[in-house]
């Protein structure tokens, strides 16, 4: 059975005494995976932390615990003078792809980035960087995020004030709606949600939405929540909002995170997903193997991915192409489902060049055996 570290390191990784063996250095090891430079200030300030926490497991508590540095440094210079102040193990800084193949597969869209993984390989979190800072002696190491039933709550208000219990919820998706009275696109998108809410309720699915405020007073969400038909919770309640939104990753507002009745994640922002579906008929919005970017484009900066614009290609050809992306796009999504991971990559269509998100892709294409790999900038 192949080792999953070297799957993502390769064979060797750099210690402080040269070239050591992946699969025996990491064996049996929770393993962190520190995207990182010598020239990010915010990465200057939390690898001595790192480093602090890191001789806490590892010296004091005895922890089986290793970091391994992946360097987004300039030049090989850069990266040795950084690595200098680190104790752990790193990626060889000529492993150029490699560091790209891992920034994908953990969506690292800013660094420092510290994603926290089992001793199999499987992720225990991407957010490993706020896990340490709310934790810097390590009482919670390996740092397993809370599950959502654990910080939902058991209870959401009504806006006549009474409350509703997470049982009177069972066998409902949930969408936790994360919005601001001050935020003009939040105010934009509401109405559009309330409309697809309320059809939706005619039609009795089994859907029910929860407001998770950022308004900034009592006031400001009183007035918000008026014109919302669901549920919130409580404003009082600052401690559970900010857990959820920790949860889903919410870094911008409006954003739908949709759970579907055991409470696991269907979409993480269905926003985009509402806009183009104001009926509802797509519900629950979950995974698409073939997404039309002119629809929704919020992803393909995050995954890797692949962007079929139709132009002038023949009907049989083009046919033929979609066909075979949906099954690859089925295949990917059928694989994440069975890790309770994302897909490993999207596949995307347009219908023209000329279409308002596929004239900001430059896509180039190989078609080799049945299998296919995107360069997009």
């Amino acid at each position: 059975m192949a080792n999953p570290f070297v799957d993502l390191f390769g064979e060797k990784l750099q210690s402080k005494n040269g070239k050591v063996s992946t699969e025996e250095t990491l064996k049996g090891k929770v393993v962190g995976v520190y995207f990182s430079a010598h020239w990010c200030p915010p990465c200057r300030s939390f690898t001595p932390e790192l480093a602090k926490c890191y001789k806490l497991l590892t010296e004091t508590k005895a922890k089986n615990f290793e970091i391994v540095f992946v360097s987004s440094d300039n030049d090989e210079a850069g990266f040795n003078e950084y690595y200098g102040e680190m104790p752990w193990k790193a990626l060889p800084y000529s492993e150029r792809d490699r560091k790209k193949t891992l920034s994908s597969k953990y969506k690292v869209s800013g660094i420092p980035t510290l994603v926290i993984l089992n001793e199999d390989g499987s992720v225990i979190t991407r957010d490993g960087r706020s896990m340490v800072d709310d934790d810097p002696i390590g009482e919670k190491y390996p740092w397993v995020p809370p599950r959502v039933s654990d910080i939902i709550g058991m209870e959401f208000q009504k806006k006549d004030g009474s409350m509703v219990s997470l049982n009177d919820l069972q066998g409902k998706y949930i969408g936790i709606y994360f919005s601001a009275h001050w935020c003009p696109p939040c105010r934009s998108f509401t109405p559009n949600l309330v409309a697809t809410y309320n059809k939706m309720k005619e039609r009795n699915v089994n859907f029910e939405i929860i407001f998770a405020s950022s308004d900034k007073n009592q006031e400001q969400f009183n007035e918000y929540f008026e014109e919302m038909p669901w549920l919130a919770l409580p404003y009082e309640d600052r401690s559970r909002k900010q857990e959820l939104s920790k949860k889903f990753g919410v870094t911008g507002i409006p954003n739908l995170v949709i759970l579907d009745p055991e409470l696991k994640v269907v979409n993480q922002n269905a926003r985009m997903r509402v806009s183009s579906d104001p009926n509802g008929d797509g519900f629950p919005w979950g995974p698409r193997p073939v997404v039309d970017i002119d629809e929704d484009p919020s992803n393909i900066n995050d995954y890797p991915s692949v962007l079929f614009v139709k132009n002038n290609i023949g009907s049989a050809e083009g046919e033929a192409m979609l066909s075979l992306m949906k099954e690859l796009g089925e295949k990917a999504i059928a694989e994440a489902a069975a890790k309770d991971d994302d897909p490993e990559m999207m596949f995307f269509t347009s219908e023209s060049s000329s279409g308002r998100s596929a004239r900001s892709c430059w896509t180039q294409w190989i078609w080799q055996k049945k299998s296919w790999r995107s360069l997009y900038w």
